[in-house]
């Protein structure tokens, strides 16, 4: 594993900022794999599910806003992406209907890639924060942490998943309100912007390696790796997390009072 990134004081943390799915609410890699089997299901699509998920989500970096730049497992640090200038945005509804475009296509499936997307966003809307979610949050907040949630998803199912789950945050920044993605150095910096902190008194919490913890790094934030689900997985090209915790419950040990 690379370094770690520039020195980070636990101390002069002002603010705490998570990641969405995967961090918060309990949607993870496997989720999909379920809803891709479930859609098809509901399509009348009799294939090999697992086969097609495959196909499906091996599109995802395409039909991303970065296209062929698109940061992945085997190409997990990609300056144009951390630090370049931002490409053309569009939403996470339409990655997943690209997604699903392209993976009927190549299958030779005659299927809907607009119903794929649309059970996509009702599953996301209805997701539940894990059990460590809601109280870690309120006891930073009772502690006077500034809390911040930047999550890469559309406005419509992020805003209900967070009344669903009851969850309450200084300041929320989405893909779609900032019309950028993690983990460009922007979105970082707007997210501090937004909070009235400096980066380094910014500590950003997420479940992904690249897109949360190596985007936040990059930008001058700690960075804290969240290892959730059964197969976490860090490259060993990336600079080591300044933190990493099994759960968000950890942070209330690692984290006293913010500075006055």
């Amino acid at each position: 594993m690379a370094e770690t990134p520039a020195a980070f004081d636990p101390a002069a943390v002002r603010a705490v900022a998570f990641d969405g799915y995967g961090t918060l609410f309990d949607f993870e890699h496997a989720h999909f794999s379920t809803a891709i089997a479930r859609i098809l299901a509901e399509q009348h699509i009799e294939t090999d599910a697992d086969a097609f998920f495959r196909e499906w989500d091996g599109y995802y970096s395409r039909a991303s806003v970065w296209g062929d730049r698109g940061v992945n497992r085997e190409n997990p640090d990609r300056a144009s992406v951390l630090n370049g200038p931002l490409p053309e945005w569009h939403s996470q509804w339409e990655i997943w209907r690209r997604q699903f475009e392209w993976a009927f296509g190549q299958s030779g499936i005659e299927g809907n890639p607009e119903h794929g997307a649309d059970q996509l966003r009702a599953l996301l809307t209805e997701a539940e924060p894990y059990a460590d979610a809601h109280d870690t949050i309120e006891q930073l907040a009772g502690r006077g942490y500034l809390l911040g949630l930047l999550s890469n998803a559309d406005e419509d199912f992020l805003q209900g998943a967070l009344s669903r789950g009851r969850l309450r945050f200084s300041v929320i920044q989405s893909s779609e309100s900032l019309r950028a993605y993690k983990p460009n150095r922007a979105v970082y910096l707007a997210l501090c912007h937004r909070l009235g902190c400096e980066a380094n008194e910014v500590l950003y919490v997420g479940d992904s390696a690249i897109a949360d913890v190596n985007g936040a790094a990059n930008a001058g934030l700690g960075a804290a790796w969240l290892r959730r689900g059964p197969n976490p997985f860090y490259p060993d090209a990336l600079p080591a997390p300044h933190l990493t915790l099994d759960s968000l419950a950890e942070l209330l040990d690692l984290l006293g009072a913010p500075p006055a």
